[in-house]
């Protein structure tokens, strides 16, 4: 009987929660497997939003710097900088036209000058590109071992004759040269190759251009005199001088407070027009008479030329035209450089022909001249920006 009894107790009794029909005998407190995975799928759906949202934040923080140094490292050296037709030019690409020259220049030990090079740099590609499409009319062409010339040139390699530059010995010293100076520049071959070949096409259509330039043109013989007393009674006692035939040299050595004037006497030499377009209209230029024909010399020979005060020296400037030929021949300096003009006029009157931009700004100016400093061996000092604020100063044009 008792034994009967303690039977029925035993099997009525719960064994640690379980239920007939469930797989574990764990408490449950009457929850199934599924019941519980049901619930922790809604649970994780409701905190997936939450997940998702500390990911952006996360992704976003690392957004920020990443951002900033694309921006600032990564997009700087890709914009359009310069452009002719279809070719373009970067910033990237005027950093390494001045990187090329700046190292040419202080493997000779001078100090690179920026100045206003990233412009200068700007015009000068854009006017080598416009002279490569204008070459064909001309019947111009550039072979590639006139560039390797060109580049041995700039490296102080000038062989006398063929035969030296066909020696072992030369051959091996230009290529080590070559060899060494690339990797100071760090430029691919194929970029400094494209700078000085596009530079000679230039070279090649300013010779074209100026053979139609005349070798006998009219010249002023000019001297400069620099004065720090601009009062009446010293500009009556030159004017007196000159007047009563006193040779102009000796008034320019003992007047002139030019630091130079003692090496060259004020002396700047016979010019033809063209050569100092600043003084051109008083060297060349004539009055008109009444009936329109050419008048008297705007500045007679032998007269006082007005002064032109400088701020920075606080010194005045006046010319002398000493005498006047009508018919001289140029000298070989000033034929270059009136060739230098002719060219960059006839080029100026064919930009029209093709599309042209360079974009130029304070900012793009200040961040090309920081990247040639970083990249000097030469101490370079820091140039003043000619921008006084951030307007874009990019230009372009087209057909």
């Amino acid at each position: 009987m008792a034994n009967d009894q303690e039977r029925s107790t035993f099997s009525h009794a719960p064994l640690g929660g379980y239920r007939a029909g469930q797989r574990s005998i764990t408490n449950r407190r009457g929850i199934s497997r599924f019941e519980m995975m049901r619930r922790r799928e809604r649970a994780a759906l409701r905190n997936r939003p939450f997940i998702i949202g500390a990911l952006v934040f996360v992704l976003l923080v690392l957004a920020i710097p990443a951002y900033g140094f694309y921006q600032r490292y990564v997009v700087p050296p890709t914009e359009i900088a310069v452009q002719v037709e279809d070719r373009i030019y970067t910033r990237g690409d005027i950093v390494n036209y001045i990187r090329f020259f700046q190292r040419l220049s202080e493997d000779l030990g001078v100090p690179f000058e920026l100045g206003t090079s990233a412009f200068e740099a700007m015009q000068t590609l854009q006017s080598n590109e416009i002279a490569y499409h204008l070459a064909p009319r001309y019947g111009i062409t550039v072979e590639q071992h006139e560039v390797d010339a060109q580049l041995e040139s700039l490296l102080g390699f000038v062989a006398e004759t063929t035969a030296d530059s066909s020696m072992r010995e030369y051959r091996t010293n230009v290529e080590e040269a070559k060899k060494q100076f690339l990797n100071r520049i760090g430029l691919d071959e194929g970029v400094y190759r494209d700078f000085i070949r596009k530079g000679m096409f230039k070279d090649r259509l300013r010779a074209e251009v100026g053979s139609n330039l005349p070798r006998i043109q009219p010249h002023a013989e000019v001297y400069q005199i620099v004065l720090q007393d601009v009062s009446q009674g010293t500009i009556n006692r030159i004017e007196r001088d000159l007047a009563s035939g006193r040779d102009v040299s000796a008034i320019v050595l003992e007047l002139s407070e030019d630091p130079n004037v003692q090496r060259t006497g004020g002396y700047i030499g016979w010019l033809p027009e063209g050569v100092r377009t600043d003084l051109d209209s008083i060297l060349f230029g004539h009055r008109a008479n009444e009936d329109g024909s050419k008048g008297e010399r705007i500045l007679p020979l032998k007269r006082l030329s007005g002064g032109r005060y400088d701020e920075t020296t606080q010194l005045w400037t006046a010319h002398i035209v000493s005498d006047f030929t009508e018919a001289r021949e140029i000298s070989d300096e000033h034929f270059d450089a009136l060739a230098n003009l002719e060219v960059e006029r006839f080029i100026n009157e064919h930009r029209q022909d093709f599309y042209t931009s360079i974009s130029l700004n304070s900012e793009v100016y200040d961040w090309i001249n920081r990247q040639v400093r970083l990249n000097a061996i030469v101490p370079t000092a820091t140039p003043e920006s000619p921008f006084t604020s951030l307007e874009d100063l990019g230009s372009s044009s087209g057909r």
